[in-house]
């Protein structure tokens, strides 16, 4: 069975300099053309910090109409544009603003957060290494492009990135929570937790840390210690997400059935639409041999997910194990098979139920399948030679 848990979210930070295109000293020799262009400007600033992007973008653009060449009005309209979610109109801004100015603060930094929006990590790694080579001490540089190269399944670069925005800064969360990120994609599980541990140390009320080293803790099989870590999220937040499921599995794994089906069914309250908590919870009722209740909860994970072949095998084995209709344990594991047909433990069940039906040819098939796929399974030679046996009896 596959353990699903969920992990947080690399957070991407978003950072925008604003740095005064005129200074106050100045402001009396300005010529009135340059006068108005300030004007503009400041409006433009004040709806921004008002969260009036709209308007921020009309006035910004009114002042590049007066002044085309001043870079820095081309970064602040796609600041705003950034924000309101425009992000291909955002890039323009930004690579205008880098034509007038390829030294611009920021500006390979927010064009590298836009072109993430959309997609273009090749874009965007470019844009952040520009940025570190003009400001190699910017953390936010550092985490936002090892975010990327995570995105890229590049594992290793990403750790070192994170490692170096955790030089910088020591207390970053961020940066050592999202290098416990990279390390468990790479299935570091205990360079994981130390990163964790290490988040919970600086912010000790972080539920996203204690959830994640709760997954890495379960991967490495300290299901004990992963059910701390999720007991603590709940702690924090009783309606974190998946937090219930995640404990379940773990509670499954230590055979601890009762509160399996606890946290499975509070899972289910909170997530109605949850497939695998009702299946996981049907796992549960089976180890307290409350068959009944297993298969609905098998039924209605199918009901929710139709797709899943586990769900049908699971089902029609523990039907046929329990004296049920052969004829739907049959049923169960022919869809199970169709959905997954490079499964040889479906085959395998499927020839046990053949046989029970006394159907010996097909189950021969079965089992000839069985062993093409593994034919050092003994269990399967041994039902082979009783289908065989039991067909020459006939």
């Amino acid at each position: 069975m596959k353990k699903h848990l969920i992990i947080t979210a690399i957070i991407l930070s978003v950072g925008f300099g604003y740095v005064s295109c005129f200074a106050p000293a100045y402001c009396a020799k300005l010529t009135r053309k340059q006068k108005k262009e300030k004007k503009f400007i400041d409006i433009g600033n004040v709806n921004f910090e008002d969260k009036n992007y709209e308007l921020a973008i009309e006035y910004y653009t009114k002042a590049i109409g007066i002044n085309p060449q001043n870079a820095q009005t081309y970064t602040k309209r796609g600041n705003s544009k950034y924000l309101m979610g425009d992000y291909k109109d955002a890039v323009k801004d930004y690579t205008k603003a880098l034509e007038i100015d390829p030294n611009k603060e920021n500006a390979y930094y927010n064009r590298g957060i836009a072109k993430s929006e959309l997609k273009i990590y090749d874009e965007v790694l470019a844009d952040y290494t520009k940025e570190l080579e003009h400001n190699p001490d910017n953390v936010n540089a550092h985490l936002n492009r090892g975010t990327t190269l995570v995105l890229l399944e590049r594992y290793d670069e990403a750790i070192d990135d994170f490692t170096r925005a955790c030089e910088l800064d020591s207390k970053n969360v961020t940066a050592f929570y999202d290098r416990g990120l990279a390390k468990r994609y790479k299935q570091d599980y205990q360079g994981a937790i130390d990163d964790y541990s290490h988040v919970i140390e600086l912010d000790y009320n972080n539920a996203d840390a204690y959830n994640n080293r709760g997954v890495a803790k379960f991967y490495l099989k300290d299901y004990k210690g992963a059910v701390e870590d999720f007991s603590k999220v709940v702690s924090l937040n009783k309606n974190f997400k998946r937090v219930y499921y995640n404990r379940g599995l773990a509670e499954l794994s230590l055979k601890n059935y009762e509160d399996a089906v606890v946290d499975f069914t509070r899972e289910i309250e909170l997530n109605p639409e949850d497939d695998l908590a009702y299946y996981d919870r049907g796992l549960a009722q089976c180890g307290l041999d409350n068959y009944i209740s297993a298969i609905d909860d098998y039924t209605k994970a199918i009901e929710i997910n139709p797709q899943n072949a586990n769900y049908y095998s699971s089902r029609g084995t523990l039907i046929s194990a329990t004296g049920g209709d052969l004829a739907k344990a049959q049923q169960d594991l022919d869809k199970s098979i169709e959905l997954d047909g490079e499964d040889s433990e479906k085959y395998f069940t499927r020839a046990i139920i053949l046989c029970k039906s006394k159907s010996y040819l097909s189950a021969v098939d079965d089992l000839n399948v069985v062993l093409k796929m593994n034919p050092k399974n003994t269990q399967a030679h041994d039902l082979r030679s009783f289908a065989i046996h039991s067909l020459n009896d006939k």
